[in-house]
């Protein structure tokens, strides 16, 4: 299991992908490698100021406001400051269970208890190369009931952590040129025509956050939440105008699909049910889709090498092996899978 979820995050790293594409399915392959509730990616400044971040579980900009001017700036829990600590120890895997003591501050109520954590991991990522400096922080969670993290835990994510080093050191701010087309993930919300959230699937306001595009950190979580209804105000104008009701963002965290539904009678006035999916790259979804197959470590790369169009000559040169050697593997590929060809290859890993 762990070797397994170890090759597909090596596989999801070498994608050449925008670090913000990834993110959404490295933190599950890094939670499979770590068993884990949840997890987190935070990008750090050079004085440990958090700039941007993406998690499974995310504070409502209301409460992360909160969060920014209770205990961000001013107390012990300051994010900058333990980030700075963590970037300066000689291990860059650190874990703590959360103390007696710790549960009875406000900074636990407020956030850690909000957020289910009872255990923590932290993993300092730096990119790699010249000067390995620190990109920012890995965080994966475990709520009450759960075993803390162990000896075992930190050294399997410190032998990941330089694939993660290469694939995240890509600007979270670049541009998302791959096709999408995938469903990844989708939640749905109903809207006054004011841009106000009558009601909410759980994963709606951290989509609609992504879809949005601007960075999500605590110093600017206190215009979010206006800025939020005056993007959705303009979705709704632009779905409604859109042919077959669908409109379509692109973001740095990757592209994403509103689709609008007039509603009457909800309040007796008018309003919107707006339903946001997220669509994922095709070459993360073939990856994803490689390691749900019954396929050897060595088969699964071949697999996806076949199916994202790599010629045999050019999976030897991703192998380091003959061209006849490759030629021998993709054959193995086809019997393992039953089929002839290599558009069926790319077929069986999307729908897996």
């Amino acid at each position: 299991m762990m070797q397994s979820a170890r090759v597909t995050l090596r596989q999801l790293c070498n994608l050449a992908l925008p670090a913000p594409v990834l993110l959404p399915s490295l933190l599950p392959a890094i939670r499979a490698l770590v068993p884990a509730e949840h997890a987190a990616f935070f990008y750090c400044d050079a004085v440990g100021n958090m700039v941007n971040m993406y998690a499974e579980r995310m504070l409502p900009p209301e409460a992360m406001t909160r969060y920014y001017e209770r205990h961000y700036r001013h107390d012990s829990h300051a994010f900058s400051r333990a980030f700075l600590r963590l970037a300066a120890a000689a291990d860059p895997v650190s874990f703590r269970t959360i103390s007696a003591e710790e549960k009875r501050t406000d900074y636990y109520r407020e956030v850690l208890s909000a957020l289910g954590v009872a255990h923590v991991m932290y993993g300092v990522v730096r990119a790699v190369g010249n000067g390995r400096e620190p990109i920012g922080q890995l965080s994966v969670y475990r709520g009450e009931g759960e075993p803390a993290f162990d000896a075992e835990d930190a050294e399997a994510l410190r032998d990941v952590l330089h694939y993660l080093g290469r694939a995240l050191a890509a600007t979270p701010y670049a541009p998302v040129t791959a096709p999408s087309e995938q469903i990844a993930e989708e939640a749905m919300a109903v809207l006054s025509d004011d841009g106000e959230v009558m009601f909410a699937d759980e994963g709606w306001t951290r989509l609609a956050r992504l879809a949005r595009g601007e960075p999500i950190s605590p110093m600017q979580a206190k215009q979010e939440p206006k800025a939020l209804r005056e993007f959705l105000r303009g979705v709704v104008i632009a779905a409604r105008a859109a042919k077959n009701a669908l409109y379509q963002v692109e973001s740095p965290w990757g592209k994403f699909a509103f689709r609008h539904h007039a509603l009457s009678g909800v309040t007796g006035d008018k309003a919107t049910a707006l339903v946001v999916s997220r669509l994922a790259t095709e070459s993360v979804r073939l990856a994803e889709g490689a390691a749900k197959l019954s396929l050897s470590a060595q088969q699964r790369e071949v697999a996806l090498l076949v199916a994202l169009g790599q010629t045999n000559a050019e999976i030897a040169d991703k192998l380091g092996v003959s061209v006849n050697t490759a030629s021998y593997h993709v054959k193995q590929v086809f019997a393992k899978l039953e089929v002839h060809d290599r558009a069926d290859v790319a077929r069986l890993l999307r729908q897996a």
